[in-house]
């Protein structure tokens, strides 16, 4: 009875040690290197984490910083959780990429810092998530076989080849014409670099021309306005009534030929006042010579002077003068 009992003890006892031998997963061994111990966990949303191996590593700058600590299906993407290290802090705005460091090498979780010098935002913390906008899944290499083995075996390569071949035969028959187009093409650069003083020049012209339209930007918006429509609306108006009035101006001009003669006898006048203009210019220094220097001065002061009393036979009796102006009470 005892021995029974020992055996039957004996089976369940071996029972659940197989059993449980059978729960053990490989990933629950510990694993060799860092587990990370005492970090914080983050979570990725990919698109796709197809080949994702567990405990992948986590890389930022080029150094391990985490390990994948699982992967679970949501409703839009794929949460991909991460163990970070404690000492590391990962900014808001890093992307995540899915990388292989060889062709055949393990997928690995690749943290990038925006290079466009965009802010990179604050530290994540204990349960923060990377948005499916930042990170990228990359095509897997099987999809990349299979689409080389379709281009492979498709014929492109065959077709390129017979296209190479028949560019090559019709070449050497014109071979003038492509000597004359790579002449041709010679020349232009050439002239081109002899002048490209002019070239800088025309760019120079372009770029005020841009300039002046910019600087007009305010003017033109006006003439595009309500008030800019209205007056372009008055030009149009006053353009046609121009445009009305020129032909009648033009049938006045070819039936004017009876203008003619007024026209000469007009210009003959016109000639003759301007030479009789000159004739007063020539004439204007003299009388004001004689107004100015004779006749003005003497209007002023009005006086005359007796220098000489001469007889009829010549002798000077001015110096009797002042006894008879004297005997006349003129002078005392």
């Amino acid at each position: 009875m005892m021995r029974t009992l020992f055996s039957i003890a004996v089976s369940v006892l071996s029972c659940a040690v197989l059993s449980s031998c059978a729960a053990i997963n490989v990933n629950d061994l510990p694993q060799p290197g860092k587990n990370y111990a005492g970090g914080y966990d983050i979570v990725l949303e990919f698109a796709s984490v197809l080949n994702l191996p567990d405990r992948a590593k986590v890389v930022m700058d080029g150094t391990p910083v985490g390990v994948v600590q699982s992967v679970r299906v949501a409703k839009d993407a794929v949460d991909v959780t991460a163990r970070i290290d404690k000492a590391v802090k990962v900014p808001s705005g890093i992307r995540a990429v899915l990388q292989q460091a060889t062709v055949l090498g393990d997928i690995y979780v690749a943290l990038d810092r925006p290079t466009d010098g965009a802010n990179v935002g604050v530290p994540l913390t204990a349960g923060g998530r990377i948005p499916l906008a930042q990170t990228t899944s990359p095509p897997q290499l099987e999809d990349t076989i299979a689409s080389l083995a379709n281009f492979v075996a498709s014929g492109s390569i065959q077709r390129i080849q017979n296209s190479i071949i028949a560019v090559n035969q019709v070449t050497p028959q014109r071979a003038e014409q492509v000597r004359a187009i790579a002449a041709r093409v010679s020349q232009n650069l050439a002239d081109l670099s002899d002048n490209i003083d002019t070239v800088d020049k025309w760019l120079g012209g372009v770029t005020d021309t841009v300039n002046v339209m910019t600087e007009s930007i305010p003017r033109l918006h006006w003439w595009f306005s309500r008030p800019g429509m209205a007056a372009w609306d008055k030009i149009t108006q006053g353009t046609i009534g121009v445009g009305v009035l020129l032909p009648s101006v033009g049938s006045i001009y070819t039936g004017g030929f009876w203008l003619v003669p007024l026209l000469n006898s007009l210009g003959i006048a016109v000639g003759d006042v301007q030479k009789s203009k000159w004739a007063i210019e020539g004439e204007y220094a003299p009388w004001r010579k004689l107004f100015t220097d004779i006749f003005l001065p003497e209007d002023k002061y009005p006086a005359m002077n007796i220098t000489s009393v001469q007889t009829a036979d010549g002798r000077e009796i001015s110096g009797n003068v002042q006894d008879v102006l004297r005997m006349l009470g003129a002078i005392p």
